[in-house]
């Protein structure tokens, strides 16, 4: 679901983008033409200006792949669009989510395409139930506490139970607002500066478009006699 959210994410973001890129291009095709009608400009101004805007959209594009990279190789966690949002504590443990609610934490040097559980990962306690119980993984000690199972806690969840999915709702509503839930470490822990750097990347490119923009539509220099 989160993966699907995502990329309608992006679908939509590059509609929008086109879009905006269209009528900026029409308009500055149009102004272009205009101040070549007046001999303030060449007709080169009209093409630098009318295909500034798609360049500008492509150049977004390759700084948020070159922010990819970024997050991923060096700041070791996910570039903040991702199905799988992820940050590297410390201690080099993974804290990640496959999807809103299922996180799951990772020791250094282990690798799977769906960590589940295993060795080098704590995801799932008992995959024959679908009981709701929760617990904490010390990954300074490696010290695993589970809750103790309550009167309802520990048997399989019955889906008509109404008691059975408020008991799943507010399992999954703490995933959000404990103090040491996935959510709370996720935020907690990661990095900033990514962020910034793309912004910078982003910024440096499309003022750059602005100044070519600027210096074709510069009045031409007449010849001196």
């Amino acid at each position: 679901m989160a993966g699907f959210a995502i990329l309608m994410t992006i679908m939509i973001l590059g509609v929008v983008g086109i879009v905006i890129a269209s009528i900026l291009s029409v308009t500055l095709y149009r102004i272009g033409k205009r101040r070549v009608h007046c001999g303030v400009s060449s007709r080169r101004a009209i093409v630098v200006g009318a295909a500034a805007p798609f360049v500008g959209l492509l150049w977004f594009v390759l700084a948020f792949l070159i922010h990819v990279q970024i997050s991923n190789r060096i700041a070791h966690q996910d570039c903040g669009l991702s199905g799988d949002p992820y940050v590297t504590l410390p201690n080099g443990y993974v804290l990640g989510s496959l999807n809103t609610y299922s996180g799951y934490i990772k020791a250094p040097g282990y690798e799977t395409d769906e960590p589940v559980a295993g060795p080098g990962y704590v995801r799932s306690i008992d995959h024959k139930t679908s009981s709701v119980r929760s617990f904490v993984f010390d990954t300074r000690t490696l010290e695993f506490r589970a809750s103790e199972p309550k009167t309802q806690e520990g048997r399989p969840l019955d889906p008509s139970s109404q008691a059975a999915l408020d008991a799943w709702g507010d399992a999954q509503t703490h995933v959000h607002i404990d103090p040491d839930s996935y959510w709370k470490m996720y935020y907690r822990y990661r990095h900033q500066w990514p962020k910034y750097v793309f912004l910078t990347i982003l910024a440096a490119g499309e003022f750059g478009i602005f100044f070519c923009v600027r210096e074709s539509w510069k009045m031409p220099r007449q010849p001196t006699v």
